[in-house]
């Protein structure tokens, strides 16, 4: 009888920016044929308190038990108080087996990412809504402008046919 576990931790967002919520999930399968206990994810190394703050949730979750062929789930939700290449580490994951014995395994490798800058990630991804606004006003005049010389033209000649007909 063998305990067994694979870990895979992954971000849920598609894109990582500072000051931007940052949601992670840990993933813990147990792939043997016996109960893992005391199993422990802990992940503070991989995201110090100096760089990154927790919304919601904990970097540490413990679960007294996971059964053979089953799975359990943990996330939490950061802040990035930093921007620039960081290297995301696998976090430790701890477990019994039915001997006793504790063994340790690592969550899949999140290599280096990207965490944009507020500056970048707006530049990239805001809705630009003053840029249109401008666009709309620079545009207004150059399209008002000529309606309303073709308008005013079109109502005196319109008014002059209708003079002309009634006559």
């Amino acid at each position: 009888a063998v305990v067994s576990t694979q870990s895979t931790g992954d971000f849920l967002n598609d894109v990582i920016a500072q000051d931007k919520h940052l949601t992670m999930h840990y993933l813990v399968h147990n792939i043997g044929s016996e109960t893992a206990t005391d199993v422990k994810i802990d992940d503070t190394t991989g995201f110090p308190a100096t760089e990154f703050e927790v919304i919601s949730g904990s970097l540490s979750a413990t679960f007294d038990q996971i059964p053979a062929g089953t799975n359990v789930s943990h996330a939490v939700v950061l802040r990035p108080l930093i921007s620039g290449a960081h290297n995301f580490i696998p976090a430790m994951v701890t477990y019994k087996n039915s001997n006793g014995d504790e063994l340790i395994t690592f969550s899949s490798f999140l290599d280096n990412n990207p965490i944009l800058s507020i500056s970048e990630y707006n530049r990239k991804y805001s809705p630009h809504l003053v840029d249109w606004l401008i666009f709309v006003g620079l545009c207004t005049p150059v399209l008002l402008i000529p309606f309303l010389t073709w308008h005013s033209s079109h109502s005196k000649y319109e008014s002059l046919a209708n003079k002309a007909k009634k006559s």
